[in-house]
């Protein structure tokens, strides 16, 4: 069955689906001269009730999809459970205007569970992939290091096999204009750094002192004149699966996305694994936040 938009799933996912297939629609139109049968991406988050993945028909080469349903039955199976779950296609139209075939089902993935998602063609043909849900991860806050206009705070990741991508939100109150009262602003920044330990655990750094400057910037307010008042921070780790292993060390998504060069799809390419955003709140001690450059009540 065949949906013509979808229009719920959430902008978050929408988002890294655009990141794991971005230059897929011009950067690899040549002529593949290949026997596989499909190019797939996405992930399975086992945070939401709806999945979803993106499917190109290769047939000797990556054309745009046209506007209409895509020979194909995507199925996932639960290899823990052999719970087997048919997906539906729904064609979307990006921002590019390009068309797109987005298949989805409504379900939430086992953590710590292996999956395999088969996108099959009428005639039987098909490709196939193999992946594993990463488990439930647990954080906490490792280590603050507190000095005048020096804040790094260390947080621990245990139970992640790998994180992949950070960011910070700063929950701050500012005062209004008039100084009658404040209002609480949300700053989201793409910051942290995430690398593994020995142990198999992994440390996410933040700097609250070097965010300062740009926290000022998104606020357009200026240090020294209008109070930034430092409520919470919760930092966000994309926590996946072993195979999100990048092949050329780093996940830049213009060569990533080309054909073959990071796959674990049998008979076709693209990528398919799970993954998940875990969020870790905390709150600074008034002695570190003054470092840091923030203001108290």
């Amino acid at each position: 069955m065949t949906g013509r938009h979808l229009t719920t799933i959430s902008g978050l996912w929408i988002l890294t689906l655009l990141f794991l297939t971005a230059g897929c629609e011009e950067g690899v139109d040549p002529v593949l001269e290949t026997d596989e049968v499909f190019s797939i991406y996405g992930y399975l988050n086992p945070r939401e009730d709806l999945q979803a993945v993106r499917v190109y028909s290769i047939d000797g080469i990556l054309e745009p999809a046209v506007d209409q349903p895509l020979d194909a039955t995507v199925t996932s199976i639960n290899r823990r459970t052999g719970e087997s779950i048919v997906w539906r296609d729904s064609i979307i139209t990006f921002y590019n205007t390009r068309i797109g075939h987005i298949f989805y089902a409504r379900f939430r993935p086992d953590h710590d569970t292996p999956y395999t998602l088969t996108v099959t063609k009428s005639d039987g043909d098909g490709s196939t992939v193999n992946f594993s849900v990463p488990p439930e991860g647990h954080a906490e806050v490792k280590e603050v290091f507190s000095a005048r206009r020096n804040v790094v705070v260390r947080l621990t990741w245990s139970d992640a096999p790998r994180i992949i991508n950070t960011k910070v939100t700063y929950v701050v109150k500012v005062p209004f204009p008039d100084g009658s009262d404040t209002t609480t602003v949300r700053v989201v920044l793409k910051s942290g750094r995430a690398e593994e330990n020995s142990d198999g655990t992994w440390t996410v750094t933040i700097l609250p002192s070097d965010d300062i400057g740009t926290i000022f910037t998104v606020l357009q307010v200026q240090p020294g004149r209008t109070p930034v008042i430092l409520e919470e921070i919760k930092v966000d780790a994309f926590v996946v699966s072993e195979e999100w292993e990048s092949p050329i060390g780093v996940f830049d998504s213009e060569l990533l996305v080309q054909p073959g060069t990071f796959s674990n799809v049998t008979n076709g390419f693209g990528f398919v694994s799970g993954g998940y955003y875990d969020s870790f709140v905390f709150k600074l001690d008034d002695e570190a936040a003054l470092n840091a450059g923030f203001s108290l009540e």
